[in-house]
């Protein structure tokens, strides 16, 4: 079923609901591949599609079960060229970015932790390509399989190793830094203090 299937079959139903704004060929295409593949897998452990953007230059989609969600993003704005896609595990509010910004990692932070040698990256996602639609769905299978291999204790319910994954990644980074006038208008550099505050808390 095309995206536009799925958006007919789904009309009325806001947990389902799919937003499309002009959206390219190619993101229509990942779109369809990551409800047609991914979902499945999502529905087996009990999470349903909480948000599905279509647009032009991007995709977001999120399953939820309870606090837990699986946040998949996709990218091709000319500036972020090499194109690329991430899947990420989170708890808590997946719209509030300082939320998400810490108390979430991708599913390659869980992949170091079970297997360290194995190399951290994003996904390709092959805009130009001749065969686009051929290698996408190839990149979105292999995405769902490292899904089901290192993201099973989260599905499961489990989030220890999530826990772990994330200490280690907030542990090793800054909180944003922004630049304030002091009393005499003099620029002074100093910490986010909400970023400070969620480092604290999930570190």
């Amino acid at each position: 079923m095309g995206l536009f299937g799925f958006f007919r079959k789904n009309r009325g139903t806001v947990e389902s609901a799919i937003i499309t704004e002009n959206p390219s060929p190619e993101q229509t295409a990942f779109a369809e591949n990551i409800l047609s593949i991914v979902e499945q897998t999502m529905a087996k452990s009990g999470f349903k599609r909480d948000k599905a953007e279509i647009k032009t230059y991007s995709t977001t989609i999120v399953f939820r079960n309870g606090k837990r969600y699986v946040k998949i993003s996709s990218s091709s704005y000319p500036t972020d060229y090499p194109y690329f896609y991430n899947l990420v595990l989170g708890e808590g509010d997946s719209n509030d970015f300082f939320e998400y910004d810490w108390n979430s990692v991708s599913i390659t932070s869980l992949a170091k932790i079970i297997e360290p040698l194995k190399k951290a990256h994003s996904y390709n996602f092959p805009v130009g390509d001749p065969a686009f639609d051929k290698k996408i769905k190839f990149s979105v299978e292999n995405t769902n399989r490292d899904l089901l291999k290192y993201g099973a204790s989260f599905l499961a319910g489990d989030l220890s190793i999530f826990y772990q994954a994330r200490k280690q990644v907030n542990n090793g980074r800054e909180p944003y830094k922004m630049s304030v006038p002091d009393k005499n208008g003099v620029r002074k550099t100093t910490y986010e203090p909400i970023s400070v505050k969620q480092k604290k808390k999930y570190s």
